[in-house]
């Protein structure tokens, strides 16, 4: 059966820890492009981010920002209905972290150099991934995040997940229904590929007929693993072990 597209985590996944491309990735992705295979990004980065990254691969027209918040393609960005505005998650998060009697650091929070050290990203970058407008990212450990997660699940219409770098408050909503409106709009016969690292990339990888989860340096995220029993697992982190799956998959 042919490969109808690759839906795919960009930070940690396609992209080095460093958030960079690799030469291995560059030349999975213009095979993708020779053989008319669309490349979706289903990220947290930004729309405006996301806007650069499209134009960077260069393989598809259609990608998710904001953890599903809304969707890019052809005929422009749409919002999803689930979404809310970043100062209304502020404002919720700020009411949670009171009552939970703990602290942490949103993106927001964060210095040009912290964010950069964190992210990998040159100066001139930060500024896009400030500007959130329907996520709030913020830095906490496992003990922090897990009392705010129980404090989330009693507010209807909100929703916690861990990615790579930091936990993202945002609307109910996630990859996976974004990823289903782009599958519906590409409308093409085959199986889907899908690649992630993280837990927030689980619900949209569960959509696609093969899962890879591609490690960090570290290595596999036990918590995304366990919920994707018999997926595949890259050889090796980041890009080059996403191009080598890539590659494996084609042949």
């Amino acid at each position: 059966m042919p490969i109808a597209a690759v839906l795919t985590d960009l930070d940690g996944t396609l992209l080095q820890a460093d958030g960079s491309l690799s030469a291995e990735a560059r030349r999975a992705l213009a095979t993708l492009r020779q053989r008319g295979i669309p490349v979706a990004p289903l990220t947290s980065k930004t729309e405006p981010e996301l806007r650069v990254w499209m134009d960077r691969l260069g393989a598809g027209g259609h990608g998710a920002f904001e953890n599903g918040a809304g969707c890019l393609g052809p005929e422009g960005a749409e919002v999803l209905p689930a979404a809310i505005p970043a100062p209304r998650l502020a404002t919720l998060l700020a009411e949670m972290t009171e009552r939970a009697g703990v602290k942490v650091r949103t993106l927001g929070e964060l210095s040009d150099a912290e964010l950069g050290e964190l992210t990998g990203l040159p100066p001139d970058e930060i500024g896009p991934v400030k500007a959130r407008a329907f996520s709030l990212p913020f830095v906490a450990d496992e003990k922090t995040g897990q009392r705010l997660m129980a404090e989330v699940s009693t507010r209807p219409g909100l929703r916690l997940v861990r990615g790579g770098r930091f936990w993202h408050l945002s609307g109910d909503h996630d990859k996976a229904d974004a990823a289903g409106r782009i599958l519906a709009r590409l409308g093409r016969p085959g199986l889907v590929i899908g690649l992630g690292d993280a837990p927030n990339d689980a619900g949209f990888l569960r959509l696609c007929h093969v899962a890879v989860v591609v490690p960090r340096p570290e290595g596999v995220d036990a918590a995304l693993a366990a919920r994707l029993p018999g997926c595949r697992v890259a050889r090796v982190p980041g890009g080059r072990g996403w191009a080598e799956e890539v590659i494996s998959l084609l042949a």
